[in-house]
């Protein structure tokens, strides 16, 4: 069986903030895209669905959810918003609209939906709103991030005679908020957890078991692989069109993880793994929770002002 890291997508969301770049995306030079602040998830009803696993797992604890991501992302662009003003531009935030989830592979894929239409791949997600901004509210906005490819970077930006900061206001406002709630330690704690747990789950005897009759499944309907971590790197799978062969082994492939019940035993097996990891950590976690609420409390009393 290939040896597969834990997915990059399950782990930057149970991650959160932490790994996230704090001056923001690139600008698109002619229309903007809204900040994208800290990564953490926010947005009533965003809650964890039957094969969405990752959300459910002990160590996501001390994440964020999609509902508080927003809450915070929002606060954000607050502030982005007044350093703008300091500057006698303006900028309206889009308005935040409920985040749609990606869709959890951390066991691979699981909605027969999906896979029907798109085989091993991640669905497309619907655009972001923009703000349409001009080219000073850019500059202000993004920073050095706005410079042409070439400028000089080393030297001081500046609008109207002030000094831009580097990572414009909207960087700005994700650091100075962030800091005081960045625990590195125990951030780094919860990665680890997150990424460990998922290798040491890939070679539990109850999961190795699984993956068995899952590939006995798959046979049955005429496919080979040892186990779902080998079929979703094919690399035919990995590139170029979605072909109808994709999309019917991919469709064979969680039918294969329903029948045999491999999702479930995949996750209480890591569960299981998780809570232990959990406990010689607990001191760092704690803290790690403690101080997201408190991120999240800032947060709120900012909406609360406006």
């Amino acid at each position: 069986m290939a040896r597969s890291a834990i997915p990059a997508l399950s782990l930057s969301l149970l991650v959160g903030c932490a790994s996230q770049e704090a001056s923001g995306p690139s600008p698109d030079r002619t229309s903007a895209a809204a900040p994208e602040p800290s990564p953490d998830p926010s947005s009533p009803g965003a809650s964890p669905g039957k094969y969405d696993y990752t959300f459910r797992l002990p160590i996501a604890e001390y994440s964020y959810t999609d509902a508080e991501y927003e809450v915070i992302r929002s606060a954000e662009r607050i502030l982005a918003r007044d350093c703008m003003k300091g500057f006698g531009l303006t900028y309206r935030p889009p308005e935040s609209s409920a985040p749609v989830a990606a869709q959890d592979r951390r066991y691979g894929i699981t909605d027969l939906d999906s896979v029907r239409r798109y085989g091993y791949r991640m669905p497309p997600l619907p655009a972001e709103p923009k703000a349409k901004l001009t080219k000073d509210q850019i500059t202000v906005l993004y920073g050095k991030r706005s410079l042409e490819n070439g400028a000089d970077d080393r030297a001081k930006l500046e609008y109207r005679g002030k000094e831009v900061p580097d990572n414009g206001c909207l960087g700005k406002a994700i650091l100075d908020f962030r800091k005081p709630y960045e625990y590195r330690e125990g951030s780094a704690a919860a990665s680890r957890i997150a990424g460990d747990s998922y290798e040491a789950s890939l070679s539990a005897p109850k999961v190795q078991a699984a993956f068995k009759e899952w590939s006995t499944c798959m046979k049955r309907k005429g496919y080979d692989y040892p186990s779902p971590v080998d079929a979703i790197q094919s690399p035919p799978f990995l590139k170029g069109k979605v072909s109808a062969k994709e999309r019917e082994t991919a469709a064979a492939d969680v039918a294969c993880k329903r029948s045999t019940g491999l999702l479930e035993t995949w996750f209480e097996t890591e569960s299981a793994i998780q809570k232990d990891m959990i406990k010689k950590d607990v001191t760092l976690l704690r803290k790690l929770d403690e101080l997201h609420a408190k991120k999240l409390r800032a947060a709120r009393k900012i909406l609360a002002e406006e």
